[in-house]
């Protein structure tokens, strides 16, 4: 019998999270649909030994596991997707779960609109803390401001390859994904805010991403310094200002991060007119 090709790969980087993993492939088949998956496991270069244990007696069906030598997020990410054969992608977070029906409906969307290449939507946090992370509608203004997209969204491969996939030399992990989403909007791709549950956000105090938002200027200028001629500041302060007039917490955050900017010298100019339509 013929071996069906799968239409989705789902990859998932893994440093010393042998403690999640099983829990997360078993969410990845609880949420199984209609359209033939595979799974690649990157493990980047884990040095707990359980972790090892677990990824060696890995029988999942449809699961490969790479081994490689520590990477970071992204070069294990972009490992992963270059053996991919899926058309589409999804990048899990090891510690992390996918819902139903997402798998199912990112694909039904991307299959039926060509014009589509992302689509995302909502999380739902467990482990230390509950509650549900509504991802906003995105623009082009909104991701300049700071990363509105978790990296757990469903995207062509195609556009990965367009893009030249993750940056690999960010000066801090754990934002790869916020610059691989800049990267697509410069490019003019269109994303799909999907109103649903879509997966679940485990928050841990040690997490990558909470150890990495002390360190967020640093990417700031890094972004700033890769990206200069492709920003202009007064669209991005209409935008904010905006958004912030009704909530004066907001305003404050929002011009701590002015500060920042200033900081660093931001030169924003350049941007085509058809960008800048202000939602």
């Amino acid at each position: 019998m013929q071996e069906v090709a799968p239409i989705l790969s789902i990859v998932i980087p893994c440093y010393n999270h042998g403690l999640f993993i099983l829990e997360a492939l078993d969410s990845i088949e609880n949420a199984k649909g209609k359209f033939p998956l595979e799974i690649i496991i990157v493990n980047d270069g884990s040095t707990d030994e359980s972790t090892l244990k677990v990824l060696n007696e890995i029988k999942h069906v449809d699961c490969f596991v790479l081994h490689q030598q520590n990477g970071g997020l992204g070069n294990a990410r972009n490992n992963g997707i270059k053996m991919a054969k899926g058309k589409y992608i999804l990048p899990l977070d090891s510690d992390n779960n996918v819902l139903r029906p997402y798998l199912n409906e990112a694909i039904s969307i991307l299959e039926s609109d060509s014009n589509i290449s992302v689509v995302y939507g909502n999380a739902v946090y467990f482990g230390e803390q509950s509650g549900t992370w509504k991802q906003p509608k995105s623009s082009l203004q909104r991701i300049m401001l700071g990363n509105s997209i978790d990296a757990c969204a469903v995207f062509r491969k195609s556009v990965w390859i367009q893009v030249n996939g993750y940056a690999e030399d960010m000066p801090v992990m754990g934002y790869e994904d916020w610059e691989f989403w800049l990267k697509l909007y410069f490019h003019r791709y269109t994303f799909y805010y999907l109103e649903k549950d879509c997966f679940m956000y485990r928050v841990l105090s040690k997490s990558m991403i909470r150890t990495a938002i002390l360190k967020e200027a640093l990417v700031k200028q890094y972004l700033i310094n890769k990206y200069n001629d492709m920003f202009d500041w007064d669209c991005i302060e209409k935008f904010a200002l905006m958004h912030v007039s009704k909530n004066p917490l907001k305003a404050v955050n929002y011009f701590s991060y002015k500060a920042i900017l200033k900081m660093f010298y931001w030169k924003l100019k350049n941007v085509m007119v058809r960008f800048l339509k202000l939602k």
